[in-house]
């Protein structure tokens, strides 16, 4: 599909639904991942979470990337919307 072909949601066809839902889902698990590391904050009375080691981080950063990478893939690719900025 060239740059200048937009297609609407509605021209995907169910397997392409389903792999732009995918890339999206992954792109939420990854987040959720990376959030769970860096966001969690202590339990009142239970517990203060231990600093998550800097190779967890990175690879939650790493999949992260991927997963945002694949999903700009998908658009672009699904429904012409924008060059993905790295291959």
């Amino acid at each position: 599909m060239g740059a200048d072909e937009r297609r609407t949601p509605q021209e995907l066809s169910p397997g392409d639904r389903d792999e732009l839902h995918r890339a999206h889902q992954r792109l939420r698990n990854a987040s959720h991942a990376l959030e769970a590391l860096v966001a969690t904050g202590p339990l009142r009375g239970r517990w203060l979470p231990e600093p998550a080691p800097p190779e967890a981080l990175e690879a939650a950063r790493d999949d992260l990337q991927r997963a945002y990478e694949l999903l700009a893939s998908c658009h672009h690719d699904l429904l012409g919307l924008g060059p993905p900025e790295s291959s």
